[in-house]
């Protein structure tokens, strides 16, 4: 009973039980996880599960891959990364975006591509901060797997800087992200142009507190930008996120004096 009530508060709370910690996982090192096969059970796949500390030394962005040997393309690996009280903070999903939560993520089937990570997911923390990897193997085979943690810069548009022509070419890097632009001097017509997995919008707001900014997506994508002065770019939800590629979670934004369609 204690067990299950146990289970219970831990869904409750986005939390996981996990396994005990299989080794650490350094910023900027790997490790190679050898990981179970996945088993049937009433109907259910139980994934064959290796759990790894992240440990950081400095305020920092990481981005987490895996990379099968054994399996390759046929791999079906999932990440998840967990914080020290164990609440989920990301999800992989397919080789180009992550999420925020586990229900959002279907299971990753999409094989990878050459050497490119076929599982990846970005996070960044403070100094002291220790994270938590949940390497889960959805093949019925085992799979040994090499894990890289790499520090990397993110995409510095959208730091609130002022943005009044010309282009701004940014990326949603982190679960939760959402870029800001200072537009109060704007002119024109502004559009957005976006081909990805997220949900994005650009919302314009009048002033820091109107409750009903205008939203563009990548289908209603331009408008007249004055009066706005504040501009935030975001997956809807808050809950996708990306890389800086094209086709992940790269924008860009454009200002021009040809009018909208």
């Amino acid at each position: 009973m204690v067990v299950g009530l146990t289970a219970l508060a831990l869904a409750a709370c986005n939390l996981q039980g996990s396994p005990p910690v299989s080794g650490d996982l350094s910023v900027g090192g790997s490790v190679i996880a050898d990981l179970p096969p996945a088993q049937e059970s009433a109907g259910e796949l139980r994934p064959g599960v290796k759990v790894y500390r992240i440990a950081l030394d400095q305020d920092e962005a990481v981005k987490v891959s895996a990379v099968s040997a054994n399996l390759q393309g046929r791999a079906r690996l999932r990440l998840m990364l967990l914080d020290d009280r164990g609440v989920v903070q990301a999800v992989s999903v397919a080789r180009n975006w992550f999420a925020a939560r586990q229900e959002l993520t279907p299971l990753s089937l999409r094989p990878q591509i050459a050497t490119d990570p076929g599982y990846r997911l970005n996070f960044k923390g403070q100094a002291g901060q220790v994270f938590y990897l949940r390497v889960e193997n959805y093949a019925l085979s085992q799979d040994r797997v090499t894990l890289y943690a790499d520090p990397f810069t993110p995409n510095p548009a959208g730091n609130g800087e002022a943005f009044t022509s010309g282009t701004r070419q940014g990326a949603i890097e982190f679960v939760g992200e959402f870029d800001w632009y200072n537009v109060s001097g704007a002119q024109g017509y502004l559009r957005l142009t976006y081909a990805g997995p997220l949900d994005l919008v650009a919302l314009l707001y009048l002033s820091p507190q109107d409750p009903s900014p205008l939203v563009l997506d990548p289908v209603m994508n331009c408008v007249l930008v004055s009066p706005a002065t504040l501009l935030v770019v975001r997956d809807r939800g808050l809950s996708r996120a990306g890389f800086d590629e094209e086709n992940s979670g790269q924008y860009r934004l454009e200002f021009s004096s040809t009018p909208c369609p």
